[in-house]
């Protein structure tokens, strides 16, 4: 099992710090600087505590460039329903788009989301023309983001949705995310580490050299990304699809860590 010093985690300044002469891995690809032999100290044992103060230039280092990953199931559903009808007229589409509008937010309160998690997001009135330009009557169109914690009902409350407003419904993506991603996170930030620990010590080994102390670690680590399922199998004028609660499957969602970790190279 891979261990991390614990200079990554305990009494260092974490100002970001680059030391003189180095060896550098990114992946597979390896560049070895020169060791300088008798360079100034960094530290004074593997696993030691160091300083941003103790790594000074001319020091021998090695640069690791690691990547970890951490995996989690998704809690959370994000559902962009829309509201489009067509009617002779500007008020009268805009009558039945409300009308329509209100009994979806009902439905949804029927089905377990809550008021907090309805938001309205884009409407539009526009008119519907022929190719010579003449109005033949009004569109309106009226979306909703609804996000629901409970993965269980969710293919339920799309069929809710759907039957509600009947051919006006249009579902335009299904986003599936990690509410807290703290923990997801920090657990490829841990693997990523324990990685360039791993990667450090065989270079080392490799180099014929020892290696010290923890000079400095940086992050550059983007997070969770959402999953869009992107789905539109419910579309505007084809209700019979949502005759039965829509089978959904959340999946896991992966979480990427970069870091960048400089030792001090200890000769032998």
């Amino acid at each position: 099992m891979t261990t991390v010093d614990s200079s990554v985690h305990e009494g260092r300044d974490t100002t970001r710090v680059r030391c003189g002469r180095r060896l550098r891995t990114v992946g597979a690809v390896v560049a070895l600087a020169a060791l300088a032999g008798g360079a100034a100290a960094c530290g004074t044992s593997a696993g030691a505590t160091t300083t941003a103060a103790t790594c000074s230039p001319g020091t021998a280092t090695m640069t690791v460039d690691a990547t970890g990953q951490a995996s989690a199931t998704p809690d959370t559903l994000t559902i962009t329903i829309g509201i489009t009808v067509s009617d002779p007229t500007a008020a009268s589409a805009l009558s039945d788009a409300n009308s329509r509008a209100a009994t979806l937010t009902a439905a949804l309160g029927s089905s377990g989301v809550p008021p907090s998690g309805i938001q309205s997001t884009d409407f539009s009135i526009a008119p519907d023309t022929t190719p010579t330009g003449v109005i033949t009557g009004y569109q309106v169109s009226n979306t909703l983001v609804v996000t629901t914690h409970d993965l269980s009902t969710a293919g339920r409350t799309i069929d809710t949705a759907a039957s509600s407003v009947g051919n006006a419904i249009r579902i335009d993506g299904l986003s599936y995310s990690v509410s807290n991603t703290r923990d997801v996170d920090g657990q490829a930030r841990a693997d990523a580490v324990a990685a360039a620990a791993a990667h450090a010590r065989s270079m080392a080994v490799a180099a014929g050299e020892s290696l010290g102390g923890v000079c400095s670690v940086s992050d550059s680590t983007d997070g969770v990304v959402p999953i869009d399922a992107n789905s539109s199998a419910l579309g505007a004028g084809s209700p019979a699809t949502a005759a039965a609660a829509v089978p959904l499957e959340p999946g896991t969602q992966q979480a990427t860590a970069d870091v960048s970790v400089v030792y001090r190279i200890v000769p032998r």
